[in-house]
């Protein structure tokens, strides 16, 4: 007997993407039906009882918003997919707080659409209703539509709606607090305190104060009793930075508070009950400092039961132009100085960096730059001295393996097409050229340097003119 086949709504306003949905999802054994616009699946939606809904953010009309908040009100047992070519941090997060099943971006794999359509559909009635008061203005903004940058977007917005622990991995300058802020403004716990501790930063005799408080009189100083972090951060959001560099006796204690959810003021002796949440952040490896003993690996696996890792800059490059852009208008705006824009040569330049000091060192520049440049556009000659030296000296240590790949990059993000026909024409020339160097530019000598007849060499010659 066969199976009965799911039925699936697909919303776009694009012909194409509900033609190859359709195709593919009717391989793989699915009911499908179409619709440009919101209205008319909802228009048709008791009709058609859809086992799952697969819509675009932007259509004519009504929104996939609208349609997801309409859908979730009245039929909330029903998953949706959203879909968009526009992702970022709001519009993800938004998408999740709103009730959908998963967000993807366009363009997307195909394979990923079917896997995620069957795992939907088995999992149909057991979605529930998600209510939130969740406003845009709440997420703390973040720049970036890089690959990597959608994924933690993703993952913000899953991570938010609970309560679990979140270890946020990263070099320094990469945006942990920030992410850990755009986490805690997401959630439901956005309205309560959102409290950030170094805890490398603080001498170990004075940390267990910071973290738990004191009683008054508990030890030389202690003139007044004082509140600690964990109860300052109760039922909103504890973020400790740095963690790997936390002492060892300060990290038992913290183990004892996260496992029993209460606390003993330094020099007290009354159980007090917190209940935050821990978002915790490092630039170290912790299992390496667990296998040096500088780490307690049963506080790694409390800490760790989501894991974050936020990418270099070097590894964004399509983050940097629009980060510049951003913290460029963000110093005019604050230092009451007219906005200034790059040439396209220190574009290159900003591109071609390797940025050791990721977004901090980015931001520091920008503001630099924002201050000291005369012109309304910044070039070669506004920037500091140790960025030229620096990006020189990254250049010359390249392999011509990353002088290749920062060239296919700087194509990409100069919106060029057919980047591997153009690669191919660029090697083919460097090696006629240096064979011909080679052998004095006999094309014999030439063609069987590089293994090659002379017929071939010859025709290659001609087409590469």
């Amino acid at each position: 007997m066969d199976t009965i086949k799911k039925n699936v709504c697909i919303l776009d306003d694009d012909e194409s993407i509900r033609w190859i949905l359709e195709k593919v999802l009717k391989k793989n054994n699915f009911s499908v039906s179409l619709y440009k616009n919101v209205k008319s699946f909802l228009d048709d939606i008791d009709n058609i009882q859809p086992d799952l809904i697969i819509s675009d953010i932007r259509m004519t009309g009504l929104s996939g918003f609208d349609m997801l908040e309409k859908v979730k009100r009245e039929y909330p047992e029903i998953p949706v997919i959203i879909m968009t070519a526009f992702s970022d941090l709001e519009t993800t997060v938004s998408s999740f707080q709103k009730g959908a099943y998963e967000y993807i971006t366009k363009p997307f794999d195909i394979n990923e659409i079917v896997l995620l359509a069957e795992k939907a559909c088995k999992n149909i009635n057991k979605n529930e209703t998600i209510s939130s008061s969740y406003k845009k203005d709440d997420v703390k903004k973040i720049i970036g539509l890089s690959s990597s940058m959608q994924a933690i977007y993703k993952s913000i917005g899953k991570i938010a709606k609970t309560n679990v622990e979140v270890l946020i991995l990263g070099e320094t300058g990469t945006g942990k607090e920030l992410i850990a802020r755009s986490i805690h403004e997401s959630s439901n716990r956005k309205d309560k305190p959102f409290v950030a501790i170094n805890t490398g930063a603080i001498p170990t005799e004075l940390l267990e104060s910071e973290l738990f408080g004191h009683e008054k009189g508990s030890f030389t100083g202690a003139y007044s009793q004082r509140i600690g972090r964990f109860e300052q951060a109760s039922d909103g959001t504890l973020f400790l930075d740095e963690i790997g560099d936390m002492p060892l006796d300060v990290q038992t204690r913290l183990l004892r508070v996260l496992q029993e959810g209460e606390i003993y003021r330094v020099g007290g002796s009354k159980a007090i009950k917190v209940k935050p949440r821990i978002i915790t952040a490092t630039n170290k490896n912790l299992k390496l400092l667990v296998t040096r003993e500088l780490f307690r690996e049963d506080l790694l696996h409390r800490i760790n039961a989501i894991k974050i890792e936020l990418p270099n800059l070097e590894n964004r490059k399509s983050d940097i132009i629009p980060l510049v852009e951003y913290f460029l208008k963000k110093y005019s705006n604050e230092y009451k100085i007219f906005i200034k824009n790059l040439s396209d040569d220190v574009k290159n330049i900003f591109l071609e960096y390797h940025w050791p000091g990721n977004i901090r060192e980015l931001e520091n520049i920008c503001k630099f730059l924002c201050i000291m440049t005369a012109d309304s556009e910044i070039t070669i000659n506004d920037l500091p001295v140790d960025l030229i030296n620096n990006k020189n000296n990254s250049l010359n240590n390249n392999t011509w393996e990353k002088t290749l790949e920062d060239w296919i990059i700087k194509k990409y993000n100069n919106k060029s097409t057919n980047i591997a026909k153009k690669i191919n024409a660029a090697y083919e020339t460097v090696l006629i050229n240096s064979s011909l160097k080679i052998s004095n530019g006999n094309k014999s000598k030439a063609a069987k340097i590089l293994g090659w007849g002379r017929n071939t060499i010859a025709n290659k010659i001609k087409l590469l003119d």
